[in-house]
C-alpha cells in the first residue's frame, strides 16, 4: 500500500563536498526533480547552524522558496561563536510565517540538548506553537561531540517545556532504545526516521535498520502518533528511503500518519499545498 500523500520532513540545500559544489539554485531544482522522481509531495527544508559558501542563509532560502507551495522552511539555530542567531529576527520570521520551525544542532555546535541557555529559544517555540527539531545521535562531522546529542537529554527538555513540540531527528542513532523510551514517556516528543545512512543503504544495513525500527515500534506502542517520514537528502538518496518506509509493516492508518499527517499538523502545512502522489515513483 502507498500512502495518500508523502511529506519528507528532513531535507537540506547545502553543499557537502567541495568537488561537487554548486549554487543553491541548482540544489533547489535537484530537490524538486528528486521529489518528482520518487513521489514526494512536499519537503521540509532545514537551514544550517552556520552560514558560509556551502551553507546558504535562511534569508537566502526564503528568497528561493517562500513562494513555492512544495516546501516548508525550518531555521537552523547558530548558537556558538560570534555569528549567533538573532532571536528577534528568528521570532519575526516565525511570526510572519516565513519559517515554520527551529532546528537545533547540539554536538555540531558544541552545546548539549539540555543547555540552560536555550530557554529563550524554547519559549519562542511555545509562544508561536512551532516545533523544535533536534539533531540526536551520530554526527556527520568528526569535530562534533556526540555525547551532547544523546537522545536521553531530550527528556530533560520535554519535561521542562511541556508546551513545546520536540522532534528527535535520526531516532538518536545508534541509541534507538533510549529514543524509544523518550518517545514512549513524552507525548510532546516526536521523531523522524531520517539520516540513518549515507547515500544508499547496503542490503545488510537496511535489514539492520528495519529490525531496530521494528523493535522501537514494539516498545512505543503506536508509532503513528509520533514518527514521521524524512530522508536527510542530499546526504541520503530519496529512493531507498521511500522503499524503507514500505518495509516497516505499518497499518494503513499508521502509514498515513507517518507519511504525512503528523508532519502536516506539526509544520502547519495546509492539505491543499500537499499533492497526492504518495511515493508513486517507487515500487516497494
Amino acid at each position: 500500500m502507498r500512502p495518500e500523500r508523502l511529506i519528507d520532513c528532513h531535507t537540506h540545500l547545502n553543499n557537502y563536498h567541495e568537488s561537487t559544489r554548486r549554487p543553491t539554485t541548482d540544489h533547489v531544482q535537484d530537490l524538486f526533480a528528486k521529489m518528482d522522481e520518487v513521489g514526494v509531495d512536499h519537503a521540509v527544508v532545514i537551514s544550517s547552524y552556520k552560514v558560509d559558501m556551502d551553507r546558504p542563509s535562511v534569508e537566502h532560502l526564503i528568497e528561493l522558496l517562500a513562494a513555492d507551495p512544495r516546501t516548508t522552511l525550518v531555521e537552523g539555530l547558530r548558537w556558538r561563536g560570534e555569528a549567533r542567531t538573532d532571536l528577534f529576527g528568528l521570532e519575526e520570521r516565525i511570526r510572519d510565517g516565513l519559517v515554520k520551525g527551529i532546528k537545533l544542532y547540539p554536538g555540531y555546535d558544541h552545546y548539549p540538548i539540555n543547555d540552560a541557555s536555550l530557554e529563550t529559544v524554547f519559549r519562542i517555540a511555545a509562544k508561536h506553537d512551532v516545533p523544535v527539531m533536534i539533531h540526536t545521535g551520530d554526527t556527520y562531522a568528526k569535530t562534533a561531540k556526540v555525547r551532547m546529542a544523546h537522545p536521553l537529554l531530550v527528556d530533560d527538555v520535554a519535561v521542562d517545556y511541556p508546551d513545546v513540540k520536540l522532534v528527535m531527528c535520526h531516532l538518536g542513532n545508534p541509541w534507538f532504545q533510549d529514543a524509544a523510551e523518550v518517545l514512549y514517556k513524552n507525548d510532546n516528543v516526536f521523531a523522524d526516521i531520517s539520516g540513518l545512512t549515507l547515500g544508499e543503504f547496503t542490503y545488510d544495513f537496511e535489514r539492520y535498520v528495519a529490525m531496530r525500527l521494528k523493535d522501537m515500534i514494539t516498545y512505543m506502542g503506536d508509532p503513528g502518533k509520533q514518527l514521521m517520514y524524512g530522508s536527510d537528502w542530499p546526504l541520503v538518496h530519496m529512493k531507498p528511503y521511500v522503499r524503507l518506509l514500505h518495509e516497516l509493516d505499518f497499518t494503513d492508518e499508521q502509514l498515513e500518519n507517518i507519511a504525512w499527517r503528523t508532519a502536516a499538523r506539526l509544520f502547519r502545512v495546509p492539505v491543499d499545498r500537499i499533492g497526492s502522489r504518495g511515493g508513486e515513483g517507487v515500487v516497494p
